[in-house]
């Protein structure tokens, strides 16, 4: 588990459930060491993701979100999206994008945190 989120924060915006095998132990490690980088309290956007709501909300088909391996984080004020997602590559996310426009960064740990890393950026 986590030392700063519950999963209530993790599941579904829509239907409150997590994947049948559950949040990935190290998106919970990643969001705990972030959280502990950043010196102050993170907002989670998004985290799980049921089949439909994924849809819904235009995600690809084999979106991490629904396998319980990634979060979208609010980028806390006084910070940017760029010093996040630096924060985040240096925690070892995986994957993680930049949404600029948004105000957010996506993490996730799609190889179980091995910093083998995926990068995109949204304007």
């Amino acid at each position: 588990m986590s030392k700063y989120f519950t999963e209530s924060e993790m599941a579904c915006k829509c239907c409150g459930q997590v994947p049948p095998q559950g949040v990935d132990p190290h998106l919970y490690e990643l969001l705990d060491d972030i959280r502990e980088r950043v010196g102050q309290p993170l907002t989670l956007s998004c985290v799980c993701r049921c089949p439909a709501h994924n849809a819904e909300v235009g995600g690809v088909p084999n979106s991490q979100h629904v396998t319980g391996q990634a979060a979208d984080i609010l980028v806390p004020e006084g910070m940017t999206v760029e010093e996040l997602a630096c924060i985040a590559e240096e925690m070892g996310a995986d994957g993680v994008g930049r949404y600029f426009s948004d105000g957010f960064v996506h993490v996730d740990v799609r190889s179980g945190r091995c910093a083998d890393t995926y990068r995109w950026t949204v304007e």
